[in-house]
């Protein structure tokens, strides 16, 4: 009989882009730091060209309160991070900074012709990505 090792990645720090709280991406996220023991840093990401830059702050004020809100009641501690910048430039960023084991991100229904001109965040952020993407539709 020949004895097998299995090597298991671990998994000590995620971060999460959180923007849309009709998406399961928190949700999953709060999940996987609970089963790991892993770090959570969930960041919401507000774009430099953005036509309204104050209601762009304001939302995503909303957005990390929700975030922190729905943590707490989960009992999940996490790092709540701001940033600014083209989304998936950002958030590759502080996966690089904190040394992250995975990225979640939300894949949101658009059109093809929005897909074709735009991309998606996911899209580039799995092309950019120092670590492991999990995608959450």
């Amino acid at each position: 009989m020949t004895a097998y090792s299995v090597r298991v990645a671990l998994v000590e720090t995620i971060v999460v882009a959180y923007d849309d709280p009709e998406s399961g991406t928190l949700s999953r996220a709060a999940e996987l730091a609970e089963a790991f023991g892993a770090a959570l840093v969930v960041t919401n990401v507000v774009a430099p060209d953005h036509d309204e830059a104050s209601e762009a702050e304001r939302y995503s004020r909303e957005r990390m309160e929700q975030a922190r809100a729905f943590l707490e009641g989960r009992g999940v501690n996490a790092e709540v991070v701001r940033s600014v910048g083209q989304p998936a430039d950002a958030i590759v960023a502080l996966a690089r900074e904190r040394e992250a084991d995975l990225i979640v991100v939300g894949m949101r229904k658009k059109g093809f012709i929005e897909r074709l001109v735009e991309g998606s965040v996911a899209q580039n952020v799995l092309r950019r990505a120092p670590c492991d993407v999990l995608v959450v539709h």
